[in-house]
């Protein structure tokens, strides 16, 4: 087995699930804006960085996204984020990881100024030694880009020791870039058949699952 001593964790559909808050804003936005979508579509919307779901989905131009970006973020930010609840098991998967002495951090690619007040509402805050999220501006929201900042912001010196975790093939995709091990999680947004296709080194169940990895027990 291998020793883990770092583990990030994605935030929407890992920690919390907050997808009817997500998905009441995107369809707002894309109401306001006359863009027709399928509940199949707003629900593939949710994990992904919002510019890039936009043009997979509806092949818009950047300054349209730009507008359908705002107005998302206005009524998220007005309290579309509220719809949101932490998924049972998460805070002791929290405590043990904590009492056993790993460094834990936030790897997501929700807007940075969003991921820091639900961390704090949540009463997340005190589990983390960093909690990184996307730029306000794109600069840096990738999967990749989030986990490499919180890479540097631990420290980490040998890559072997960190743990990604995470519930869509994003996760996978951003933490085989980086060059670190990934666990994809079956209680959030993505399935078996997507974790398989994009070789999660681990798929596991449940937040005690986790734990039992990184603890052994």
């Amino acid at each position: 087995m291998k020793n883990y001593d770092y583990i990030l964790f994605d935030l929407d559909g890992t920690l919390t699930d907050s997808k009817p808050g997500i998905v009441n804003c995107i369809r707002y936005a894309l109401d306001r804006h006359g863009i027709k979508y399928t509940d199949a579509i707003l629900n593939k919307m949710v994990g992904p960085p919002f510019r890039v779901s936009m043009k997979e989905f509806f092949g818009l131009e950047l300054d349209q996204i730009e507008e359908l970006i705002k107005d998302y973020r206005g009524v998220y930010e007005r309290g579309g984020w509220r719809a949101i609840t932490v998924y049972d098991g998460v805070f002791d998967m929290l405590e043990k990881l904590r009492a056993a002495g790993k460094h834990l951090a936030v790897a997501t690619s929700k807007p940075i100024k969003f991921t820091s007040i639900i961390i704090d509402e949540l009463g997340f805050k005190k589990y983390f030694d960093f909690v990184g999220g996307a730029s306000q501006d794109a600069s840096k929201e990738s999967k990749a880009d989030v986990i490499n900042l919180a890479l540097e912001n631990l420290g980490v010196k040998d890559k072997s020791k960190v743990l990604m975790v995470g519930d869509r093939l994003y996760d996978i995709v951003g933490a085989k870039e980086c060059g670190i091990d990934v666990a994809a999680i079956l209680w959030g947004y993505g399935d078996r058949r997507e974790f398989e296709e994009y070789k999660a080194d681990y798929i596991l169940a449940t937040p005690s699952d986790v734990a039992g990895l990184v603890l052994g027990g």
